[in-house]
């Protein structure tokens, strides 16, 4: 390859410029290798030693000491001061406009609710209190008269009851009563012999008030005061006869069965005032009943 070169040099006559190329490349690092002159320095010579601080005019001392500050830290103002501080007109026209801007956003507005510390330009908050303005809620519109004359009539009602089913009657398949009320009356001839008083869950059992001077018999537990049966604890399929001996000395008999007892849930009127202010009076009056008392009628309570 480098044969190939020096024949291409010699063909082209270019062998001058390459003996040329050839001693500007020795030449050179024979150049630099030189050694330095007898005069130069060494450089491991110490540095020379700093110059004495010269002494200022009066003038110059004194400029320098000011306490101008237009001029922080001594320096002369115009030419010389910081080119990059803003002017002094610049900073009062800013610092004028935060100031605004702070007095405008602390003014309290209508539907504000909370008081906010406003600045005075200085840079310290103010603790003034700001007035807190507080709407009025809405009141509320009385009721209309349809409304309340809605609420005046009773309402239905819906609560979740034991329901019994008797029979009563001079046999055993008399008519079915379904689901009688508490303080319900079985009068024989119009006569108030027994009533109704309520169920017992626990017991399992309904519970019947007696009149004094009648005759039980039948699969049911009787319970016995002054030696009368005044109450009756009858479970659902038991039976009792009640026997009642007349003012004319004619002997009565009725059959009183409990055929179903069941949890239900009801939804009735109000039953009126009246109606259970008699019942109760006449449950009240048949309870304080002695024996040889005659028997009680059925408007024995009427109001």
């Amino acid at each position: 390859m480098l044969r190939n070169l020096v024949d291409e040099v010699r063909n082209r006559r270019m062998l001058a410029f390459g003996a040329l190329a050839v001693l500007v490349a020795v030449a050179l690092p024979l150049l630099f290798l030189k050694s330095a002159p007898d005069g130069a320095p060494a450089a491991n010579t110490a540095a020379p030693a700093p110059a004495k601080e010269a002494k200022l005019p009066p003038r110059a001392a004194r400029l320098l000491a000011t306490s101008d500050p237009g001029a922080p830290g001594g320096r002369a103002k115009g030419s010389a001061q910081d080119p990059f501080a803003p002017p002094s007109a610049y900073r009062a026209a800013a610092e004028a406009a935060a100031s605004k801007l702070n007095s405008a956003a602390a003014k309290p507005s209508a539907s504000d609710v909370k008081s906010t510390p406003t600045s005075n330009g200085s840079g310290a908050s103010s603790t003034k209190p700001i007035p807190v303005i507080i709407k009025n809620a809405p009141s509320k519109k009385p009721a209309s008269s349809s409304s309340s004359s809605h609420s005046s009539t009773p309402k239905a009602r819906s609560s979740r009851t034991i329901a019994v089913d008797v029979r009563f009657g001079k046999k055993k398949d008399s008519k079915l009563r379904r689901a009688i009320a508490r303080n319900q009356g079985f009068y024989i001839h119009g006569k108030l012999v027994a009533m109704f008083v309520r169920y017992s869950p626990s017991r399992h059992k309904a519970i019947f008030a007696l009149a004094p001077g009648l005759h039980i018999s039948g699969p049911i537990s009787c319970r016995v005061e002054n030696n009368q049966c005044r109450y009756l604890d009858m479970p659902v399929g038991s039976h009792a006869w009640l026997t009642m001996i007349t003012a004319d000395r004619t002997i009565v008999k009725r059959r009183l069965d409990v055929v179903h007892a069941r949890s239900v849930s009801i939804s009735s009127r109000a039953t009126p005032a009246s109606v259970d202010a008699e019942a109760a009076c006449l449950l009240s009056k048949l309870m304080a009943m002695k024996p040889g008392d005659r028997l009680l009628d059925r408007d024995a309570c009427e109001l």
